[in-house]
């Protein structure tokens, strides 16, 4: 591609915005999500930020599909949910946003670039605007259709009604430079009914209800983990939450459900913003990409020396206290489970040895447990947590030279599903971090 050419670009945007959960057309749609539990989210309002939303998308590696309700109307026809995009060159992305929002018009500063070659190997394409045979919209039993067929019905996701001569508002939607991804894996299933309804759902029903609040339906979207997807941008506003984006980003990789090279940078709103006019030159745009690349090497490449010394000192506590049994007779309490040192951050040096000398179990949401064999010693929940809080802690603490909290798993779960204790358990207690939970409803996320 000429990318002399101002109004060109080999990426494509996927853009999220502000959610309003309250609404009909949040709701009209079974793939979203309609309580946030378990899942790391914390929902206390049903306004969600963009940044709430861009953040769930990484964490989950899954950008939901949709029929794009707008006033209970599909406008995405066929059969087929999709996810759209923009090929709009992100200099005018950002100076589409700002002319759009400060029109109240359903956009954000918040998005992910994508390369255009790879969506269109995984099915991607670009909508066709209006037709040159006259057609009705229909509606055939769930799905929005046309009258006659023009469009196979593999293809009618990518229709988009153009009309500019009607009156007196005519129809066009060709600023957006619109493609779509098709998600020709859907799959209609009542999940609601697991919810609201008196009758007796099926097993499977559950279970469905279950992942699509505390994981994800792979058959609800794009799943950036299952694509040939790699070195994707993010644009979002500040440090922080570049900072959180890292985190999350690295957690996905030490569990092993992406590559180092699924997200390349990112790329900060404000400054281009603030660089409005500098903005159509490559060389410009290509600066800040080098600038903001996310660079996942460094926190694999550890001090060997430094890595000797913590694993021998970590294996002289472990033989210290390899009989300690003192907790169980001190303290007694009526719960079972295990407790773990808990790493604050998983980015600094020291996080990534203790990952490297694999003595660390993450969370499903993303904390990093310390697993040494002296642990739990007990069959006592409070006691082996008394004993991490007074003993293994301390002495981590000073070999680390970093501050840890704990994490204690009781087994009521596991009682009542008749199963060992697992670490993503609902946790009886841990000291708090709001690195592991997704805030949806910040004043600086909008």
């Amino acid at each position: 591609m000429n990318l002399t050419r101002i109004d060109l670009s080999d990426n494509l945007i996927h853009f999220v915005r502000s959610l309003d959960k309250s609404t009909s057309d949040y709701n009209l749609s079974e793939m979203h999500p309609k309580e946030y539990e378990m899942n790391g989210d914390i929902v206390e309002q049903d306004s969600l930020s963009p940044f709430f939303i861009l953040r769930r998308i990484i964490r989950n590696c899954q950008i939901i599909s949709t029929w794009s309700y707008r006033k209970g109307q599909r406008t995405i026809y066929g059969e087929y949910p999709a996810v759209c995009f923009t090929e709009m060159p992100i200099s005018e992305f950002v100076k589409t946003s700002i002319d759009r929002q400060a029109k109240g018009q359903k956009i954000s500063n918040y998005g992910l670039i994508f390369n255009k070659e790879e969506l269109f190997k995984n099915g991607a394409r670009p909508v066709i605007y209006g037709t040159s045979v006259t057609a009705a919209a229909e509606d055939k039993g769930n799905s929005k259709v046309l009258s006659p067929p023009i469009f196979d019905k593999k293809e009618l996701y990518r229709y988009v009604a153009f009309k500019l001569d009607r009156l007196p508002y005519p129809i066009d939607w060709t600023h957006e430079r619109e493609w779509r991804w098709p998600n020709y894996n859907y799959q209609y299933h009542p999940i609601d009914s697991v919810l609201w309804s008196d009758e007796e759902c099926s097993d499977e029903l559950k279970e469905l209800y279950r992942l699509r609040e505390q994981e994800r339906i792979d058959f609800h979207g794009l799943n950036i983990d299952q694509h040939s997807l790699t070195n994707i941008g993010i644009i979002l506003k500040t440090k922080e939450q570049a900072r959180l984006v890292i985190r999350d980003i690295l957690w996905l990789v030490d569990s092993k459900r992406i590559k180092k090279n699924t997200f390349g940078y990112v790329l900060f709103f404000n400054k281009l913003e603030q660089n409005i006019d500098k903005l159509s030159d490559p060389a410009y745009l290509e600066n800040e990409i080098v600038q903001g690349l996310i660079n996942l090497d460094r926190f694999f490449e550890v001090d060997k020396v430094l890595k000797e010394e913590i694993s021998g000192k970590i294996q002289q506590v472990c033989e210290k206290y390899k009989n300690c049994d003192a907790f169980e007779a001190r303290h007694q309490g009526w719960l079972s489970g295990p407790s773990f040192p808990c790493l604050n951050n998983n980015q600094d040096e020291v996080a990534r040895i203790l990952v490297e000398l694999n003595i660390v179990r993450i969370t499903k949401l993303g904390r990093y447990l310390i697993d040494l064999p002296v642990l739990n010693p007990s069959s006592c929940m409070e006691n082996n947590e008394k004993f991490v809080r007074e003993i293994i802690n301390p002495e981590l603490e000073k070999i680390l030279g970093i501050s840890l909290t704990y994490y204690s798993i009781g087994d009521l779960m596991a009682m009542y599903k008749k199963r060992n204790v697992e670490i993503d358990d609902v946790p009886y207690y841990t000291e708090p971090n709001d690195d592991e939970w997704n805030f949806s409803n910040r004043n600086e996320d909008y």
